[in-house]
Formats: C-alpha cells, structure tokens, sequence
C-alpha cells in the first residue's frame, strides 16, 4: 500500500496556514470592519467573529482567512500590535483546525 496524503489534507493545513487570529475585538466590531482592514494585504476568503453560544455576546477575537498564505503573511507583519477601532491588536497565525460549531457549544459549558 502506497502512503499519500488527501488533497483535503493539503488544502485544510494550507487554509489554516492562511489563518489569522485577532485579539481583542472590541464588541461593536463587525465583519465588514475587518474585511475592509484585512482586504488590504490580499484576497480574504473568511471572517469569522466567535459569539458566546449561551449570551451570544462575542468573544473578542477573530479569524481572518485569506486565500495565499503569502497575503497571511503581509497582514501579520502590517497588522500585529497596529491600532484597530482604537484598540492595540495582536495577530497571530491560527494553530491547528478550526473547531465547528458544536465543538465550540461543547466548549462554552
């Protein structure tokens, strides 16, 4: 048997290469407010602003995906401790897979 690795793994371990999280997030943040901040440094795929399942009040902190890891890295370099809606921002490059939305559920007990 032949050892190969699934084309899912390859793109999902490159999208999480391409994966920003951003911390703190003020609470009047919207997605459009990090779209239009982050769209500068190259084409975004996702942005994903995590809510309490429970409250439903958001978590303060966020994901930026972008499509190259290469625009993941201009952002990151630009953006990491840049001011955002008036707050000091820390960028940093995703670990491992993002959780669902159960997993998270799960998580917020």
């Amino acid at each position: 048997m032949k050892n190969f690795v699934s084309i899912n793994s390859i793109m999902s371990r490159r999208r999480s290469e391409a994966s920003l999280y951003i911390r703190p997030v003020p609470d009047d943040c919207r997605h459009d407010d990090l779209r239009r901040t982050f769209a500068r440094y190259g084409r975004i795929v996702d942005v994903t602003i995590p809510v309490d399942y429970y409250s439903g009040r958001m978590k303060g902190f966020a994901f930026v995906e972008y499509e190259d890891v290469r625009d993941a890295e201009d952002a990151h370099r630009a953006m990491d401790r840049a001011k955002f809606l008036g707050r000091t921002i820390d960028v940093q490059f995703t670990r491992g897979q993002r959780k669902t939305p159960s997993e998270m559920q799960q998580r917020d007990r």
